[in-house]
Parts: structure tokens; sequence; C-alpha cells
């Protein structure tokens, strides 16, 4: 027969399927954009309650970025929690800077971009860990859950 070197007469046109275990599936319908409003909304909302009521990224921001990525790793698929992971540093990165610039942009120029950049990395990084470690926390939580539904 032609083109079908190699196989044996029982397997004709069937093809084999491989049975994957199921992952966590999303909570909710919305598709691949709510997780994302979460991931970058919240941060900015933050940081434009921090930016109102005083210079710099404080409090709040810090709260809403690291409840963002931990709603964000909630709400994403398991193929989407690398996404969550990885993109929480520059989200707070990119969100302190956006931030910053829009509100300060007059202060920010020439060599004091650079200067007020560094800034923002060093006094960001703690906000970075912490929302990538609450994203962790929230998908350690979600595989226990799956593996205690799927073994009793």
């Amino acid at each position: 027969m032609a083109g079908q070197r190699g196989r044996s007469s029982d397997q004709g046109s069937r093809r084999r399927t491989t049975s994957r275990p199921a992952g966590p599936t999303r909570p909710f319908s919305g598709g691949p954009a709510l997780p994302a409003v979460a991931a970058l909304g919240l941060p900015l909302v933050g940081a434009v309650v921090d930016e109102l009521s005083g210079p710099g990224m404080g409090l709040a921001f810090a709260v809403c970025a690291v409840l963002g990525t931990g709603l964000a790793a909630g709400l994403s698929t398991r193929r989407g929690w690398w996404w969550v992971v990885a993109a929480s540093p520059l989200v707070v990165l990119g969100v302190t800077a956006a931030a910053e610039l829009a509100a300060n942009g007059d202060t920010y120029r020439g060599k004091a971009l650079a200067t007020g950049s560094a800034k923002w990395v060093v006094h960001g990084f703690p906000v970075m860990a912490q929302a990538a470690v609450a994203a962790l926390l929230v998908i350690v939580a979600r595989v226990a859950l799956d593996r205690r539904k799927r073994h009793g």
C-alpha cells in the first residue's frame, strides 16, 4: 500500500491518542484577556493612587502589584502560568517607569533618566520578588487542590 509503509494492517487510519493528565483549568471564562487585565490593571491602579497621594511608588502599588499577579496566576491556565511568573517583574518595572514618567516627565531628562531608571529597578525589586512569589504560591495551591480533587 502506498504511503502505509511500516504500519500494520490493524492500525489502518486510526490515530494514536496519548493520554495526558489534564491540568487545572481556568476557573472563570474570559479567555486569556482576563489574567492580563488583572496583571496589568491592578498595578496601574496602585501606581495612580500612589502618584496622586505623593511622589514615588508606595504601599498601594506594592499591594496592587502582588494581588494582580496572584489573581492573574489564579485565573490562568497551566500554560499561562509561565507567562504570569516571568512577566511579573517586567510588569512592575514597566508600570513604575510609565507612572513616574507620566507624573514627573520633566524631571527625567538626560542623565536623570538613567539615574531614575536605576532607582526604579532597585526600589522595585522587592515588589518584583513579592509578586513572583505570590504567583508561585497560587500555582502551588492550585496544583495541590487539583491533585486532592483527583485522588479523593
